[in-house]
């Protein structure tokens, strides 16, 4: 039986650490009690002082019956820590309680006190902040947190006309207007089975009137409404539909899109496009999609299950390396990167993180130009099925690592540190982000400062993309939520890397190029190397007990502390 002294209690102090002064208590070790029965205790005996461990506080203020409870008699609350950071728990725990909060730690080996932390801390980000580069900084435990100021954007060298020449050797003119022309004739179909598979759901003549209730009475899937009035915008643009009063009707006989027709022409394009591409995985992709339209705009058919048949990734893999605008992204991707791993100083290892790996096929293509470079190579994909499927196929690489990476997530949150990468690259990966311009930020504090990013993407519709892959993609945060399109064009991706805070940012093919109208581009952009580091922040503070980090942004107390446990025991880069 335990023992309790009336004037003070103690909970949970580690013993024979005591740095104050004291009436007698009686020490109750590595007994928890729980937050009901510790009220209790404090309202019977009624002691002036107490005496327990972080923890334990910081249950008993989050117990809903707190303030139902009698703690008139609380003079003084004293606890022990081993967090620096912790002296905001005191100034919680002083107005919950309404009494002395004092709080003490034994980080760095030496009894503190914790207002005496707070105060330093307060030196620390006062410091910091006169840095002329530090937007806002804020202090989680021995790690600070600062935000970069934005540098001003200047040209730079992107050697984008190097990599442009060598490929130019490398397609003839003719086979790439071949392909513009097949790529033409794939979106002419995909449009015609949307009018096919709007046919079939009961949805022509469709009404102009309330396009919301006549997709809910059809039974298209709610997450699929969206996608489905963008397919009446567009296929008014393309002139396939026309308005006639309430409704919109089609401007082609009902035999042009029958199921009869549309067979016909997916077989013929097939074999043309397999010609062309020497595969014929695309076309059987976006066929068997078409096929299914009504299945999949109801939501009785997973699309996911027809880019994974089975869970197998080779129609995936075909996606993303069969065409010649897939095969210009690649080898432009490659070449450039091999280039720029040539410019670098010799003997110093280059650290690179792929992100959105996928089924490997940019991966696959970059590997071969770093293959006579020193580096530490970075493979990651959202899902952990594609990251070990990604390490199965990268056998002949054993230098590759392999990881999981969000990028609708915060870098710090799963584990990355800033500025510790000298490039990244992501191939058609970050039209798949919820908001891009968040994502850009994210990637561009992951870089060191004259770091590069090396990314693909689309910048048109793709109307075989609207009627397949679109039925697995996220709803946008972004700006695309306003016009409902899958992705950004040129013009609105250069302004969203500017506001990220990237500099250069040009793009391949040139205008004028056979695959420019296709919008498939290359896009190089630099950190500018001005940008603040750590190193230079961290002679500006003079406090070489500090862990620093570079965000992106600063979230809210308990994010910036789980924030600051990755970095101090889960540093998986």
């Amino acid at each position: 039986m335990m023992t309790l002294n009336v004037d003070t209690l103690l909970i949970d102090l580690p013993s024979g650490r005591h740095p104050w002064h004291l009436p007698a208590f009686t020490d109750l070790g590595s007994h928890h009690l729980a937050p009901a029965r510790l009220l209790a205790v404090l309202e019977r005996q009624r002691p002036a002082v107490v005496v327990m461990g972080a923890e334990q506080l910081e249950r008993l203020l989050d117990f809903p019956a707190l303030p139902l409870s009698d703690l008139s008699h609380l003079e003084q609350v004293l606890f022990i820590s081993p967090h620096p950071g912790d002296w905001q728990l005191a100034e919680r725990a002083a107005g919950q309680l309404n009494c002395q909060v004092q709080g003490f730690t034994d980080a760095q080996g030496t009894w503190r006190d914790l207002a005496s932390v707070k105060l330093e801390h307060q030196r620390w980000r006062e410091r910091a902040l006169g840095h002329p580069d530090v937007n806002a900084v804020t202090l989680h435990g021995q790690t600070l947190f600062a935000v970069p100021r934005l540098c001003e954007i200047a040209p730079v060298e992107d050697h984008l006309a190097a990599t442009e020449a060598a490929l130019d050797q490398q397609f003839a003119a003719g086979h790439l207007t071949e392909a513009v022309q097949l790529n033409d004739q794939l979106g002419h179909a995909a449009l015609l089975s949307m009018l096919n598979g709007l046919d079939h759901c009961g949805l022509l003549p469709a009404p102009l009137n309330d396009v919301a209730q006549a997709l809910a009475h059809a039974g298209i899937a709610p997450g699929h409404r969206p996608l489905i009035a963008r397919w009446l915008d567009v296929l008014q643009a393309q002139g396939l539909l026309r308005r006639e009063g309430t409704q919109l009707l089609p401007t082609l006989d009902a035999s042009v899109w029958s199921d009869a027709t549309l067979e016909s022409i997916w077989a013929r394009l097939t074999v043309d496009w397999a010609r062309n591409t020497g595969g014929s995985g695309t076309l059987e992709y976006a066929r068997d999609n078409a096929r299914q339209l009504p299945s999949l705009m109801r939501g009785d058919c997973a699309a996911v299950h027809l880019l994974f048949p089975e869970g197998r990734t080779e129609r995936a893999a075909a996606l993303y390396r069969e065409s010649l605008a897939a095969q210009y992204q690649h080898r432009a991707v490659a070449h450039w990167i091999g280039a720029w791993a040539a410019r670098q100083a010799i003997g110093v290892p280059l650290r690179v993180l792929e992100v959105g790996a996928g089924t490997g096929s940019t991966t696959q293509a970059v590997l071969p130009a770093l293959a006579d470079v020193s580096v530490d190579y970075l493979c990651t994909d959202v899902s952990r099925y594609f990251s070990e499927q990604a390490a199965e196929r990268l056998q002949a690489w054993p230098w590759v690592r392999h990881g999981v990476f969000d990028i609708d997530r915060p870098a710090l949150a799963q584990g990355y540190r800033s500025q510790s990468w000298d490039l990244i690259v992501a191939g058609g990966v970050l039209n798949a982000a919820r908001d891009i311009e968040r994502s850009l930020a994210t990637l561009l504090a992951l870089l060191k400062p004259g770091g590069w990013l090396v990314f693909s993407e689309p910048t048109r519709e793709e109307f075989w993309v609207m009627a397949s892959q679109a039925f697995m993609l996220n709803q946008a945060n972004d700006e695309r939520q306003l016009s409902s399109a899958t992705f950004l064009d040129l013009t609105q991706w250069q302004t969203a890397l500017a506001r990220a805070g990237f500099q250069g940012n040009r793009s391949l093919p040139a205008a004028g190029h056979p695959l420019a109208s296709l919008g498939h581009r290359v896009f190089v952009a630099q950190v500018p190397a001005q940008r603040l580091s750590r190193a230079r922040l961290a002679d500006h503070l003079e406090q070489p007990a500090l862990h620093l980090e570079l965000s992106d942004q600063l979230p809210d107390s308990h994010t910036l502390g789980q924030w600051a446990s990755f970095i101090a025991i889960k540093d998986l880069t």
